[in-house]
Formats: C-alpha cells, sequence, structure tokens
C-alpha cells in the first residue's frame, strides 16, 4: 500500500569531518522549511496521535469490502483521507532527524513514526486478499453501481494481476507483522557500516595522519594527492575486510528474508518476484546486462585515457576519481542560474517552478553541519512540497550535478501529486531515475554549449569530468552490483551459502572484466565493496539507475533536437502519470521502449561521444 514518494539516491558528495558548524548555527535560509509542514513539534505530535486514533476506523472495514460498492467506497475514501496524514507525520520526522542524527530526541521522533507505518499497515493488511477475494465481475459491476470507484479502476486492475501472489488475510496480516523484523538486517548494515566501523587514518603525501570515514572518503579519493587517495582507499576497504564475516552475515539474512518472501508469495525466484509488482517483464532487466556487458569495450577505452592523462602505468581503485582537471569554483547561487538556464527546454512554468522552489520556498537543505546524515535524496509527496537533502561544495560541478539530480525526482513528484488524485500519485522505482538523469543531461547539455565551455579548456574537462563519474555510476557501477545481485538470490535459492570470500571473489571476476587491461586489480579490496553499498537491501533497485539514465539520455536528446517543444510536452505527460498506468506504458508516452535494447544503445552512444572527446584532449 502506497505511503508517499521517498526518493533517495546516493552521493559521493560528501562534507568533510573538520570546520563544520552546529545544527543550530546554519543560517535558516539555507535549510528546508520544516514548517511548512508542522509548524512545532507539538504540532507533529498531535497529527501523530490523530493517525494512530483513526486506525480503528480502517480496522473495522475488515470483511466488509466484498459486501458492496458503498462499503468498499467507504474504505477507499478513509484510506485516502488516512493514508497521507500518516505519511506526513512519517517524512517529517525522517527529515528532522537526518540533518541532525545527534539529536536523541530527533531520532525518537523517528523511530515513533516509523512504528506509525508500521501499524498503518497491519491495519490495511486485510486490503489485497479481501478485494482478490471479489470476482472480476462482481468489481466491475460495483464500478458501474457506484461511479465513484470507477477512477480506481487501474488501482484495483493492478491488484487483481497480482492474485496469484497475494495470500490469505491471515498470512498477509502475519507478512504485515514481521515487516520491521525483516528489515533488521538494512538497519544493521546501517548501523554497522555508518556508526560503528573504524578506519585507520589516511596520510598524505607529506606524512601528515588525516582521519578517514564515511563522511570525508568520497573527498579524499577526489583528491590530487595519489599518496592520499591510495592510502584513503586501502584502509576504507580495510575497514570493511576487517569486519567482512559480519557484513557477510548481514547480506546472507537479507537475501534469505527476500527468498523467503519470494516462496511465501509463490514466485518462482527472486527477479521475478522483485519485477513482476511493477509489471516489468525480467527480458528488461537481462536487457540492460546484455547491454552494459555489450559496451563494455567503451569503458576499457575510458579507462586507458584516463591511465595516460594521469600518467600512471596502470590505473587503480584509488584513480576511479581523480580529477583531470583543476575544479572550477561554482557557488551555490551559480549552480542555481546554470540549473535553471538548463532546465529551460522544459518550459518556462518548469523552469520558474524550479527556481522558486530552491530559493523562496527553500526545498533544499544544502549547508553541511554536524550531524548530517551524508549522501543526498528528494522526499515529500501527497500534501507536502518537495524536501531535498544534499551537502554542497564549491569545489567542481558534482554539487550543481546533485542539486539538478534530486530537483528531477522533486518535479517528478510534484507533478504526479498535482496532476494525479492519491491513489496515483506515487511512482516506480523503474521509472524514478529517469526524471533525475533527464534533469542532468540537460544541464549538461547546456553548460557544453556556454561561451564558457567554448573558450575555457578545463571548464569543458570538468563538464565532461561529471559527466563520466554520472555514467559511472549508473553505467559501469550499478550494472556490475546487478549482476553480483542476481548471483547471490540465485545462489541461495538454489541451497548455497553467502560467504565472505565467495561474495568477494564473485565481485573483483565482474570489476577485473569490466576495468580492463588498463587496471591492476587488487581483488580483496575491490571484491568487498558488497559490504558498502546500502542498495542491495532494496531488492533489484540497482538495475534501474542503467535503465533510468539510458531512458533519461534518449528523451533528453529527443527534447534538445526538437524545435517544437512536442517532445518537451510528451515528456511533462510523462511525469504527471504518477501510478495510472504501468511504468513501461508511461516512458512510452514519452517515447520510450524500455522492452528493446534501443534506448540503452543511444545511452552508450552519448558516453561513446564523451570518451572521444577526452581521448582527443590527450
Amino acid at each position: 500500500m502506497y505511503l508517499g514518494c521517498i526518493r533517495r539516491s546516493k552521493s559521493n558528495i560528501e562534507c568533510m569531518a573538520h570546520a563544520l558548524p552546529k545544527r543550530s548555527d546554519v543560517p535558516k535560509e539555507h535549510t528546508w522549511d520544516l514548517e511548512a509542514l508542522f509548524r512545532t513539534p507539538k504540532e507533529w505530535e498531535k497529527a501523530l496521535a490523530a493517525v494512530d486514533a483513526d486506525l480503528p476506523q480502517l480496522r473495522a472495514c475488515a470483511g466488509t469490502l466484498g459486501r458492496s460498492a458503498r462499503d468498499l467506497l467507504t474504505f477507499a475514501r478513509l484510506y485516502e483521507e488516512i493514508a497521507p496524514r500518516a505519511h506526513h507525520v512519517y517524512v517529517w520526522a525522517g527529515l528532522h532527524s537526518d540533518v541532525d542524527t545527534t539529536d536523541q530526541k530527533k531520532l525518537a521522533a523517528a523511530g515513533r513514526a516509523a512504528g506509525l507505518y508500521a501499524r498503518f499497515g497491519e491495519a490495511v493488511s486485510f486490503f489485497q486478499p479481501e478485494l482478490l477475494a471479489i470476482d472480476s465481475a462482481q468489481l466491475r459491476s460495483f464500478m458501474d453501481e457506484e461511479p465513484q470507484l470507477q477512477r480506481y479502476e487501474h488501482f484495483f486492475d493492478n491488484i487483481q494481476r497480482m492474485r496469484p501472489h497475494v495470500r490469505d488475510a491471515e498470512i498477509e496480516q502475519v507478512l504485515a507483522l514481521g515487516r520491521e523484523a525483516l528489515g533488521a538486517p538494512e538497519r544493521a548494515h546501517g548501523s554497522l557500516a555508518d556508526a560503528d566501523l573504524q578506519f585507520a587514518p589516511a596520510v598524505n603525501a607529506k606524512g601528515r595522519k588525516l582521519p578517514l570515514g564515511r563522511g570525508n572518503y568520497g573527498s579524499m579519493q577526489s583528491s590530487t594527492d595519489r599518496e592520499l587517495r591510495k592510502s584513503a582507499w586501502n584502509n576504507y576497504a580495510d575497514g570493511f575486510l576487517a569486519m567482512r564475516n559480519t557484513f557477510a552475515e548481514i547480506m546472507a539474512a537479507k537475501v534469505k528474508a527476500t527468498v523467503f518472501q519470494t516462496r511465501v508469495r509463490r514466485y518462482p525466484d527472486s527477479l521475478t518476484a522483485s519485477l513482476t509488482p511493477n509489471a516489468i517483464p525480467t527480458s528488461v532487466y537481462h536487457n540492460v546486462i546484455d547491454a552494459c556487458n555489450r559496451n563494455l569495450s567503451i569503458w576499457h577505452r575510458f579507462w586507458e585515457a584516463k591511465r595516460r592523462l594521469l600518467k600512471l602505468r596502470k590505473m587503480e581503485g584509488c584513480d576511479v576519481f581523480a580529477p583531470l582537471s583543476k575544479p572550477v569554483k561554482t557557488t551555490w547561487e551559480q549552480s542555481v542560474e546554470y540549473l535553471v538556464a538548463g532546465l529551460q527546454p522544459l518550459g518556462k512554468s518548469y523552469a520558474d517552478a524550479v527556481r522558486k522552489g530552491v530559493t523562496k520556498d527553500r526545498w533544499v537543505d544544502w549547508r553541511p553541519n554536524i550531524g548530517k546524515r551524508g549522501g543526498a535524496y528528494s522526499a515529500g509527496g501527497y500534501g507536502t512540497r518537495p524536501y531535498i537533502l544534499m551537502s554542497y561544495h564549491e569545489d567542481g560541478l558534482q554539487g550543481l550535478s546533485t542539486l539538478a539530480h534530486e530537483v528531477g525526482h522533486s518535479m517528478h513528484t510534484l507533478l504526479a501529486c498535482r496532476t494525479q488524485p492519491f491513489v496515483y500519485a506515487d511512482y516506480t522505482l523503474f521509472v524514478a531515475e529517469v526524471a533525475s538523469n533527464f534533469n542532468q543531461a540537460l544541464v549538461r547539455a547546456h553548460l557544453m554549449n556556454t561561451e564558457r565551455a567554448q573558450r575555457d579548456r578545463n571548464f569543458r574537462i570538468n563538464v565532461i569530468e561529471e559527466a563520466m563519474y554520472n555514467f559511472h555510476r549508473y553505467l559501469f557501477v550499478m550494472p556490475i552490483l546487478s549482476q553480483f545481485e542476481h548471483w547471490m538470490h540465485t545462489h541461495v535459492e538454489q541451497g548455497g551459502a553467502l560467504t565472505a570470500d565467495e561474495m568477494n571473489q564473485q565481485l573483483a571476476g565482474l570489476f577485473e572484466r569490466g576495468y580492463g587491461p588498463a587496471w591492476k586489480i587488487d581483488a580483496p579490496r575491490e571484491g568487498v565493496a558488497w559490504a558498502q553499498y546500502p542498495h542491495f537491501y532494496a531488492d533489484f533497485y540497482v538495475y534501474q539507475y542503467a535503465s533510468g539514465i539510458a531512458a533519461a539520455n534518449a528523451l533528453a536528446a529527443d527534447v534538445l533536437a526538437d524545435e517544437t517543444g512536442a517532445a518537451a510536452k510528451r515528456y511533462l505527460q510523462f511525469l504527471s502519470t504518477g501510478s495510472a498506468v504501468y511504468p513501461l506504458d508511461a516512458l512510452k508516452v514519452a517515447g520510450i521502449d524500455m522492452t528493446t535494447p534501443e534506448p540503452l544503445d543511444r545511452a552508450f552512444g552519448v558516453l561513446d561521444g564523451f570518451v572521444r572527446e577526452l581521448e582527443a584532449l590527450i
């Protein structure tokens, strides 16, 4: 059941571990406006209590849905009234906590909100089994009798489609009650990786020891000091290697939990179980992986070009993010201007909404501070404004890239929520990464066409580096992780056990094939990367990064080439569909067919263009 759209996407733009202000010292205008959601903690407390008090009304509908059209409509109306309020309570607490994880009261509030989320899920757990007990003819009769039920036709159809995999009310209730326990591996990974894991200090070229942690590792990896990069990369990987057996047990528990639910819901395998709810055939997943493997030679050329530019005998793990140019200083204000200018092809209304949102309406919490969680995400949903968390830094274009990415998510959510009723205001993860990467593609194209890029070689290389950073994440790392994830689940489904050494060996082999002859592989350290990614705790999420960037770049190329504005209009219509149609059909509205390899081949064509330009610069 839908509880709103919280879009989280990790970023390597992390804050340095020194010179950070306290949360209370961050200027208000650099923070997001949570008062637009709840003015005070007391107001939030009141809202939480009100939702809790209303849950018995939902529970009272159990056993009534098949009696009459009026009873079914009564539940639907109650759900659409209570669910958004539960979502608001959940979102506010999470946002409140994420900007200051040192505040125990905020963490406690987030825990209480998660508990409410679980109680809400339990209160409506009867819905799908009861709806499936109504045969299709009777359901059609209900909609004819009560016209207000007709807007739920696609929603009902989507649930009816899942008939073979929804169990009776008792089993569904047990699964709902077990949701929190089955989520324990994800929480354990977060606690171990983010709080308890310790790393040896990194050492720079001058012999100075620097504290190393999850918060500043990304910054060290983009340093011009190779000694610092290598020391940080080695020590970071060694921290995970030291705890690899514990991480392996956590990962094994997660995969076993997924396989358990797969079998309870009577799916043939975990991949099918993950893709079926979104009506995605497994052939789409295999198309993505096949295209990525088919185009590895482009990556081999990129790594060779980078090796030559860095004047190295061999590339190593510490060189992935080594800068090829001097980072251009880009202020927050300049990034906003670049962003708005880059989005002009989507029309004045879209671009103006973005400008107002990231400035006057304070969608973005962008200043680093002590206790602020790393990474970046877009949150919010039906009845709220968008909220974007990030930690902005002025060196280079990655801050702008992250902002463009998250604004893409936010505008997707905003348009879907404005256009669709609550029941269709969400959208699937499969299309989520399209909107974010689309914005990055538009802004990148704008930057490459600026007068500054034409005259300033260093600035142009900065843009290419931003592009390659993004493509590396989406069309290199994530497809490799996808193949590893598929291996893990298949291995367990066939009765195998997941051990740290075997997982290391499998992932190191995939990376070695992807890196090619320009690389010297440190197999144990490359292999333990599986312990570093929280993405594995969302089943088969990572392949959608590759499908998302493929669709995004194909659509962006169409919009930029179309002077009539028709392609932009189709794209905005796609953003507005929410979940009113299935995700593959939503992309067809925009003009993309992801059941074919064509969008992926076009994306690799864009990647090839950036590599060719880099090769020419050598």
